[in-house]
């Protein structure tokens, strides 16, 4: 199979309770398009290192993310983390709260047709304005067990972000279609079949591999992070499909009530 980065994604904090576990998902934001669907899977285990996350303290944490039974976990290593499980087949996102026994669920479909139409307007304008640019520097190294190649990305808009991006080719799974969910330039995202998302994506598909290491730089609102997302482990191994299930005994919960605190909704880039 074949790894392809496109799609954009550094916005971390998908889940404040979760801190930096969702960070190597938005930091690549990546696409996944063909996913395994039989019990065997593929296993990751990234660092992901943040300053400046909302006037904390710099934090780092391990995260887990499984691929298999064509669904996507990103899990938490703390006992009473938050984890998120992403399913294309029903459009959903579901997020699992340890420490309080509890979960809620996304319709990304749902969420949009839920918007009014001017709402929607004024924010496709605002990520319509989004300019990426790619660079390669044709700069190569070993980081852990993979030859990596340096890419500098550049995104300008709603928020100043800037990435130093170490992608490799030589790891043996194809990803393309989990975080198109989020994508905002993917074809479900707000710019879909738009000249402004096809640009976008154009530019993040310079980066050829699966990223190891990604270094970022964000201003928003007047405040500034640095994080570091840094890919440890990748293998293949036997997932049973229950791996993806609600926990037992875990009540479901509604946007805004008794989640939101721990659990704020996902932010996604183009």
């Amino acid at each position: 199979m074949t790894t392809r980065f496109s799609g954009a994604a550094n916005a971390h904090s998908l889940i404040r309770g979760m801190r930096l576990t969702l960070a190597v998902l938005l930091a690549s934001l990546l696409n996944l398009s063909a996913v395994l669907a039989s019990d065997e899977g593929i296993y990751l285990e990234t660092l992901n290192r943040s300053t400046g996350l909302m006037g904390e303290a710099p934090q780092e944490e391990l995260s887990k993310t499984y691929l298999a039974h064509d669904k996507m976990k990103v899990a938490s290593s703390e006992a009473e983390g938050t984890d998120m499980i992403l399913d294309p087949a029903t459009g959903t996102m579901t997020f699992i709260n340890h420490a309080a026994k509890q979960y809620y669920t996304i319709n990304i479909a749902s969420v949009k047709e839920g918007m009014s139409q001017p709402g929607m307007e004024q924010m496709r304008a605002m990520v319509a304005e989004t300019k990426i640019t790619v660079q390669d520097t044709g700069e190569s190294q070993k980081i852990g067990d993979w030859n990596c190649r340096k890419y500098l990305v550049s995104k300008t808009g709603m928020m100043g972000i800037e990435q130093e991006v170490w992608a490799t080719e030589e790891v043996d799974f194809d990803v393309n279609r989990f975080t198109e969910m989020m994508s905002l330039s993917g074809p479900d995202g707000l710019l879909a079949n738009s000249p402004e998302g096809a640009a976008q994506q154009a530019e993040m598909a310079k980066i050829k591999g699966y990223p190891i290491l990604t270094k970022t730089k964000m201003q928003m609102m007047g405040s500034s992070m640095e994080s570091e997302s840094e890919v440890k482990v990748i293998r293949k191994e036997a997932m049973p499909a229950s791996l993806f299930d609600i926990p037992e005994g875990y009540t479901e919960r509604e946007m805004g009530k008794g989640m939101g605190a721990a659990m704020p909704g996902p932010a996604a880039h183009p």
